[in-house]
């Protein structure tokens, strides 16, 4: 592929930015999955203080979540 350099500044810019945005995506990914693990973690250590409905208030976990939780 034949590009004068200006053509070739665009194209590159733009892959750039397309690796940029995936890498942000699989950053905010990887904070989701960080930020669910912790709400595992503080719903297993209520379950002997709290009912189910309180710990799903607190950590957003669903109620079926945590009586997942509750059943291991």
């Amino acid at each position: 592929m034949k590009l004068d350099d200006k053509a070739r500044a665009v194209y590159k810019r733009k892959e750039e930015n397309k690796m940029y945005k995936a890498k942000l995506k699989g950053i905010e990914k990887g904070k989701k999955e960080g930020e669910k693990k912790k709400a595992i973690e503080i719903a297993k250590n209520l379950l002997d203080v709290l009912d189910i409905e309180t710990i799903s208030k607190k950590t957003g976990l669903s109620v079926e979540e945590i009586k997942e939780l509750r059943d291991l």
